[in-house]
């Protein structure tokens, strides 16, 4: 379980960097939508939190033989990538994201799947938070010498470190669930009895009322799944909401921990959001598994019987 230190806040900053006793690197691990006209890594080149950051590319780290976007990669590979930026087993791993709240969950979850220690790994809530508290005079906040800081200095990198040789000895499959599995879930009526299982998309798309950003792909559901748009477990400035809200949030979708709970989303990016608030919530005693392929596979794999639409 994710616990509640492991979401650190900008006043905790300090505290979290001094309580440390190993290496601890920023992970920048931006990711935009596609229809959304920026880049993670030039932005990372822009400004990045202090010295010791790296840029994790998750359209790099993953499976390049699959047609969907975002699928594991094989141990390989995510062992190239990770010693390719310097990181190794015993760094501790702070997470964030220049949006906020958004894709560093998932790198968090990767990291998690291939070994790393729990224990290790943070995420940051949130990077714009930050730099607006760097940035406003009248805050007490102020950057230190011996804690991260904006750093403006163009760099052109993912990272400042000499290559190492992280080995990740395999992937954890108890925290993912594959096309199959889940079609067979579904087909044998054991979802919202036996299973619960969350689509973090946003309403819209999930009624198949409005189209899916990557063209030709029908928006709709996975029968008997249901709708908690991301965002719902998010404040208005893009952090996650206290614990209290965020069980709040979940009762209010009948969501209560008693069964296996599988969440996914379009590409397996935003239901790893869903699931850090289910953990933050102090839900998932059952096991939270995460849709890698999520709608992007299902949308085109699935029989046409199975894709539910609202409208």
């Amino acid at each position: 379980m994710l616990k509640g230190s492991s979401l650190i806040s900008p006043s905790q900053l300090a505290k979290f960097f001094k309580s440390t006793n190993s290496r601890l690197i920023a992970v920048d691990a931006s990711w935009y939508m596609p229809n959304v006209p920026e880049n993670g890594f030039l932005k990372y080149c822009q400004v990045r939190l202090g010295a010791n950051s790296v840029f994790f590319d998750i359209d790099l780290v993953k499976d390049d033989s699959s047609s969907f976007p975002h699928m594991l990669p094989s141990v390989e590979k995510f062992n190239k990538e990770v010693s390719n930026l310097g990181i190794t087993k015993e760094d501790t791993l702070l997470f964030y994201d220049q949006q906020g709240i958004f894709s560093a969950p998932r790198a968090l979850w990767m990291f998690e799947i291939f070994g790393h220690d729990p224990d290790k790994l943070a995420i940051f809530n949130t990077f714009p938070n930050y730099t607006q508290a760097i940035g406003d005079s009248n805050s007490a906040l102020k950057a230190q010498d011996d804690i991260p800081y904006l750093n403006t200095k163009p760099v052109t990198k993912p990272s400042p470190f000499q290559e190492s040789d992280y080995k990740s000895l395999g992937i954890d499959r108890t925290k993912i669930i594959s096309y199959e599995e889940l079609l067979s879930l579904v087909e044998a009526g054991q979802i919202g009895t036996d299973f619960t299982l969350i689509d973090a998309r946003g309403l819209a798309r999930f009624t198949g009322e409005a189209p899916e950003p990557r063209p030709g792909l029908s928006s709709g559901h996975v029968p008997n799944a249901i709708s908690l748009p991301f965002t719902e477990l998010l404040a208005s400035d893009g952090s996650y909401l206290s614990q209290s809200a965020l069980i709040a949030q979940f009762e209010s979708k009948k969501i209560d921990g008693s069964k296996p709970i599988i969440v996914m989303c379009g590409t397996g990016v935003t239901a790893c959001v869903v699931r850090t608030g289910l953990q933050l919530a102090g839900l998932g005693s059952k096991g939270i598994k995460v849709y890698d392929g999520s709608w992007t596979e299902w949308a085109q794999r699935a029989p046409e019987s199975l894709i539910v639409k609202d409208i």
